[in-house]
């Protein structure tokens, strides 16, 4: 591939949104030639892994649960339109997730039956706020889930419930609406768990999109892709290759080039500069609109709403292996989340993180902290489990400074042993651990707040349309920041920009 040569769309970013959009619009359009530019030595993004073969592993960098891979999914479909289903092979877990609770532990089987009743039976002082929570979930939360099909008119609403819902639920975030419906403190930390899954704390999230997410979640199937997220990365990089695309992996974009009449012409890179009429930016907003374009009057306005579109929290993760199987050992789940306390002290804990150490206890400790048990969802793929906890970029120190060493050797040890003591008998079966923090996901993603999941979706929508009226056409946005968090939204969002190509 020449420097100069022209494309008829140029993706900067080789994250999953780009792939997924190049991989739908040569599927509509075979003849479509896509270059995908990515600085990065694979593509997929978030969605990959890295390999550590003197520990027999390979860890997945961010697939966990893919939602909507159900009977009426929207993944499920587009997949099928792929045809990923067929050439993807996918886990469907038993389990939703196991509660593991100061005085005890509760097994969820999957789906919203299975879940509603184990809570009924848990707690049945709470059966009238449970009943209402799932209502709106069945209701507010298949309302948003169609949001694509409801731009696009394939999905039709009821009107009055999309009032209601935009008046009552929209501005609440999670916490207050759980708080109106239920009084036992942890139904009400496990009912918000999933909003891990997004990047938001109870706090954080606003209440009708967190309910989306969970009828996605609960109610729409999910699942896992056998071969982790770099298989489906792989597979659609392919799918654009074959048509004629090309995924230039290992070159950093240094700038987006326009022309005076403020038209895209292309990008510039350190191999050289290439040239197409749409460039869509699977990058963080921020990032792009600091890095990637001239100081130029006509983007004042869209940096001011930038402002006000905050990212989602990022993760402090552990990846371990074990010397016997985690089922043996006593994690037995595909997920466990295992909470450290109540949930007004976790919030309480979070409000106050005014240093490294109030900081450390508020989001190692203190919140929950989700376990994910790979061995248990492909055996073949090595003993793997997956420690994961939202955290921020705020208290961490720069990279391969001697602080950075110790605080990450700090977060290994408490989460090490929240891990022990809610599963005893995984001590001293850890046999190779290591530490990912929201400083590694800034070096891979040029992510500089941190965040591995986009825009926080809260009760303040404002920054979130940040690239409406963008003034430089055919400059275009893809990725979790303008669709949402997770892989169905990325996708349900690059199914939508596929479909306007031809436009």
């Amino acid at each position: 591939m020449d420097a100069g040569s022209r494309w008829d769309a140029i993706c900067v970013g080789a994250g999953i949104t780009s792939l997924a959009f190049g991989a739908q619009v040569v599927k509509r359009h075979p003849g479509a030639r896509i270059l995908v530019i990515d600085k990065h030595g694979v593509p997929g993004g978030y969605a990959t892994v890295f390999q550590r073969p003197k520990a027999g592993a390979a860890f997945d960098c961010s697939l966990h649960k893919l939602s909507g891979m159900g009977e009426g999914g929207n993944l499920r479909r587009i997949f099928a339109d792929l045809g990923l289903d067929a050439e993807l092979g996918l886990k469907v877990p038993a389990d939703y997730f196991e509660a593991c609770l100061p005085g005890g532990a509760i097994r969820f089987g999957n789906g919203v039956d299975a879940f509603r009743q184990a809570l009924h039976e848990r707690f049945p002082h709470e059966r009238a706020g449970l009943d209402r929570f799932f209502d709106e979930v069945a209701v507010h939360g298949r309302n948003g889930y169609h949001q694509f099909q409801m731009m696009d008119g394939t999905f039709e609403p009821d009107f009055a419930q999309l009032r209601y819902a935009h008046k009552h639920l929209k501005h609440v975030t999670v916490a207050d609406a759980l708080a109106q419906r239920i009084n036992d403190p942890w139904l009400r930390e496990i009912l918000a768990a999933t909003g891990i899954y997004v990047g938001g704390f109870p706090e954080d999230l606003g209440y009708l999109y967190f309910l989306h997410v969970v009828y996605a979640t609960l109610t729409q199937g999910n699942a896992y892709v056998e071969g982790a997220s770099q298989r489906l990365s792989d597979v659609l990089a392919a799918r654009i290759v074959a048509a004629g695309g090309h995924v230039l992996l290992g070159t950093a974009v240094r700038k987006i080039l326009s022309d005076d009449a403020g038209k895209v012409r292309g990008v510039a890179t350190a191999r050289g500069d290439f040239y197409a009429d749409r460039v869509y930016l699977n990058a963080a907003p921020h990032y792009a609109l600091r890095t990637l374009f001239d100081d130029r009057p006509a983007l004042a306005p869209i940096r001011r709403k930038l402002k006000n579109l905050k990212p989602s929290r990022s993760t402090t993760t552990v990846y371990l292996t074990t010397d016997a199987a985690p089922a043996d050992l006593g994690l037995a789940s595909t997920e466990t989340m295992i909470f450290a306390s109540g949930a007004d002290a976790s919030r309480a804990a979070r409000a106050v993180c005014d240093g490294d150490e109030a900081c450390e206890r508020a989001y190692w400790r203190d919140s929950v902290m989700e376990v994910t048990n790979y061995h248990a969802l492909n055996p073949s793929g090595g003993r793997i489990v997956c420690l994961n906890v939202l955290d921020t970029m705020a208290h961490w120190p720069e990279r391969r400074s001697p602080a950075y060493k110790l605080k990450k050797a700090r977060a290994l040890n408490v989460m090490l042993e929240r891990l022990y003591a809610a599963k005893p008998g995984l001590r001293g079966h850890v046999v190779y651990t290591e530490v990912s923090t929201p400083r590694t996901y800034e070096r891979f993603t040029n992510n500089t707040d941190g965040a591995g999941y986009g825009a926080m979706v809260g009760t303040d929508l404002s920054g979130h349309v940040f690239h409406h009226a963008f003034p430089i056409a055919g400059v275009h946005f893809l990725s979790a920041w303008v669709a949402g968090p997770s892989y169905e939204a990325a996708f349900g969002y690059a199914e939508m920009k596929a479909k306007q190509w031809a436009a």
